[in-house]
């Protein structure tokens, strides 16, 4: 199972006044580049990661095995992640613990098309499609110093 998506992810200053679902709550642990795991609310999860970051496998796990390599982790990353409810494609996930402070939208696109035609709505914030801060993975490879240095080029103060 090869998942790839097209998003287009954005920096967002506030939630506020957004029409959101109620939050999931991941806990993501990186044992390495190609393996990471997460619980999202009650389940377990392993994920096998390509070069590109890309799920090649994900598979359920229990609580036990999770717990086991969570304890090899490098980096765990926890997060909330809402649905827009006025727009299906759109995620927002807010950062907890060291990532604080990020909120960043992520839109899923069906075709290249949609992605290149689309044009942001005036609440959201700089792209930060090809920055650290656009996946999980690369977050975990920073430095407190490094995210926060990142999140100020792009946060509106």
């Amino acid at each position: 199972m090869l998942i790839r998506k097209l998003t287009k992810r954005f920096i967002l200053n506030s939630i506020d006044n957004l029409n959101l679902s109620a939050p999931i709550r991941y806990e993501r642990y990186y044992i390495n580049d190609k393996l990471r795991i997460q619980k999202k609310s009650n389940t377990f999860e392993k994920e096998l990661l390509d070069d590109n970051n890309a799920i090649i496998e994900k598979v359920m796990i229990n609580e036990k095995e999770f717990e086991k390599l969570k304890s090899q982790s490098y980096c765990n990353i926890i997060r909330d992640n809402f649905l827009y409810l006025d727009d299906n494609r759109i995620s927002i996930k807010k950062y907890h613990d060291d990532y604080k402070g990020l909120l960043r939208i992520e839109i899923s696109f069906s075709t290249e098309k949609e992605m290149n035609d689309y044009v942001k709505e005036e609440w959201m914030g700089a792209e930060i499609t090809n920055t650290p801060l656009a996946f999980d993975k690369y977050l975990s490879k920073l430095t407190k110093e490094e995210f926060k240095s990142e999140l100020e080029k792009y946060q509106i103060t």
